[in-house]
């Protein structure tokens, strides 16, 4: 890429707030031509990208702005803290078809507070 249009390329990407633009844009242009990509493949995967980051770092601000104290995921979860857990509701639960459907899902506690157990397993059976 000439240095013109790359610093063309630059200038437009910090006019437009689009900072991943600024950082693969010219990484994205020589594997393009290496392989021989088309230029709506070469804007695919450069828009591509900074649509990926913008949307990891919006999920960072929400889960920042609801002040959650910790973030949890279900690859977290140690399910042999719970014995009564049934495997098939938390594989349910991963699948987030609850949503979809409206249904109504309670999660009560971390897995542990004070030796008293809480539990996935009250999760209504009309979920699964």
């Amino acid at each position: 890429m000439s240095e013109d249009a790359s610093s063309q390329v630059a200038y437009a990407a910090r006019v437009l707030k689009t900072p991943t633009i600024s950082g693969v844009f010219a990484d994205l242009a020589d594997t393009a031509r290496r392989q021989g990509w088309t230029y709506e493949e070469y804007l695919a995967a450069v828009l591509g990208r900074q649509v990926a980051d913008r949307e990891a770092s919006g999920i960072q601000v929400r889960t920042r702005a609801a002040h959650f104290p910790q973030v949890k995921t279900l690859e977290d979860f140690n399910v042999d803290h719970q014995p009564t857990l049934r495997k098939d509701v938390l594989a349910h639960l991963a699948t987030s078809t609850y949503i979809g459907k409206a249904d109504n899902v309670v999660l009560l506690g971390p897995p542990v507070i004070d030796g008293c157990s809480s539990t996935l397993s009250n999760v209504s059976d009309d979920v699964c």
